[in-house]
C-alpha cells in the first residue's frame, strides 16, 4: 500500500520545529539550511545580518512554539502563532518559498512582543 503524500503545511511544520531544533543548539549550518540566504536573518534594530552576528546578539534558550497555524498556495506558503520564552510571550509570521529541491525556504521571519 502507498503511503498518503506529504501535505505542504505539515512539511512547513516540520521544518519550522526543526528551526527551533537550531536555534536552541545554536547551530548556525542548521539554521542556515531553512532559510534563503544566511544574509536575510536581519536584526533591523542593529542593522546586523546573517547567523553569525545574530548569535552575538541573541543567546540560545529553550522556546516553545504554540497555537501556530500554517497555510500554503502552490510554491508560497506562511505560518504565524505564538512563541514562548522563559516567560515573555511573542507573535512570531513566516513566509516560505518552495525552491528546486523540493525543500521549504524561509525568505521572511517577523517577531513581535505580544500585546496584553
Amino acid at each position: 500500500m502507498m503511503k498518503p503524500p506529504v501535505l505542504s503545511e505539515e512539511e512547513i511544520s516540520k521544518t519550522l520545529l526543526s528551526l527551533i531544533d537550531a536555534y536552541e543548539t545554536a547551530d548556525i549550518a542548521g539554521i542556515q539550511r531553512y532559510m534563503s540566504r544566511d544574509v536575510d536573518i536581519h536584526v533591523h534594530e542593529l542593522n546586523l545580518r546573517g547567523c553569525a552576528a545574530f548569535f552575538k546578539i541573541y543567546h540560545p534558550e529553550k522556546i516553545t512554539l504554540s497555537d501556530f497555524s500554517v497555510k500554503t498556495l502552490g510554491d508560497v506558503g506562511w505560518g504565524y502563532g505564538t512563541i514562548t520564552r522563559k516567560n515573555s510571550v511573542m507573535h512570531f509570521s513566516t513566509v516560505f518559498k518552495k525552491k528546486r529541491n523540493h525543500e521549504w525556504k524561509m525568505v521572511h521571519l517577523h517577531l513581535s512582543d505580544a500585546c496584553l
